[in-house]
């Protein structure tokens, strides 16, 4: 173990260097990882609503379920709720209109509503489009309003940028100094990128899991980067700044167990899910007990570099430090 830590100390630059290099490669297959929308793709064979769907694409092959919007006018004559009729018809990508101009469910009071189906099955992107065409075609002419439930992942469009934004906020209030935030998501998230791009190893990945898997890596691997920087800390405190090399070899061979530990823990309990009958868990377990897995190479891949580069730095933005020199400066602290 002595001579893994000096390793990893010595061939710190070349090993930074070769981590940076693969999270750029995979960074760039991103785009062409295959990500599933199709969340009934999941479910078991044994599932009941398997089954109906089954029998509704054995009995009515025709059925193809498309994605559809409701869009809905207000004060329209009758001339013109049938003129819109046409025209919404004349889109691109609309299959159908579902409208009667005499039912009550289409028309109340002085609004008036249109289920518009489209060609598209489970592309929201698409489905979008059109729903952004027709509101600007209709705007300048009428009231109009739209709702297209898209599915969750435009709720995940706002809750993943709040839940990192609150995660970096915590980090700045509960880390030491205010240099290591930066340090800690530079070592994970170029773990990140590597896990997000290796995915094109699998036929698929679900729209959930390119989703959540960025953030829920960083949440469930942050903690080793930490570990690994506050052991590095004791140790240069005890040698001194001439012997960081050495603080830092001491500091990974005194945490790689408890590291490893926590890392393998997590990545066990990641594979758990590929038991669940509904057939997502594997999905989402294989890509984050890999995340994990990376984040756990690149804590001492990428974090000694980092740490050592910039150590003076960590001391001196230290939030003690800082709140030091401030007395100092201002003469020590008021007599009680």
């Amino acid at each position: 173990m002595k001579k893994l830590a000096h390793f990893l100390v010595e061939k710190r630059v070349l090993l930074f260097t070769l981590s940076v290099i693969l999270a750029i490669v995979f960074a760039c297959m991103i785009p062409f990882v295959t990500v599933n929308t199709d969340n009934t793709k999941y479910l078991a064979a044994d599932s009941d609503m398997r089954k109906g769907l089954d029998i509704i694409n054995s009995e009515f092959p025709a059925a193809d379920l498309k994605d559809s919007f409701q869009i809905m006018f207000q004060n329209l004559t009758e001339t013109q709720k049938i003129k819109i009729l046409e025209e919404l018809k004349e889109f691109e990508g609309v299959s159908s209109i579902d409208y009667d101009l005499e039912s009550s469910e289409y028309n109340t009071k002085t609004y008036t509503m249109y289920m518009v189906n489209t060609d598209y099955s489970g592309d929201p992107d698409k489905v979008g489009a059109v729903v952004d065409s027709m509101e600007k075609h209709f705007k300048d002419k009428y009231t109009v309003y739209t709702y297209y439930s898209g599915g969750y992942m435009d709720v995940l469009d706002i809750l993943l940028p709040m839940a990192l934004s609150i995660m970096l906020v915590l980090l700045f209030l509960l880390c030491r100094s205010y240099l290591e935030p930066a340090l800690l998501l530079i070592s994970i998230g170029v773990a990140v990128l590597i896990n997000m791009g290796s995915n094109i190893m699998f036929e698929s990945v679900s729209d959930i899991t390119f989703g959540i898997a960025a953030v829920m890596q960083l949440v469930l691997s942050v903690d080793y980067s930490i570990m690994l920087l506050h052991r590095y800390e004791q140790e240069y405190d005890l040698l001194g700044r001439k012997h960081r090399k050495q603080a830092m070899a001491r500091a990974i061979l005194n945490s790689i167990s408890s590291i490893w530990s926590s890392a393998l823990t997590t990545v066990v309990g990641l594979l758990v899910l590929l038991l669940m009958s509904f057939t997502i868990g594997r999905d989402i377990g294989l890509v984050l007990a890999k995340g994990v897995l990376l984040s756990f190479i690149t804590v001492f891949t990428v974090m000694p570099t980092l740490i050592i580069k910039f150590s003076d730095l960590l001391y001196k933005t230290k939030k003690d430090y800082i709140k030091q020199q401030k007395l100092v400066r201002d003469g020590g602290e008021d007599d009680v």
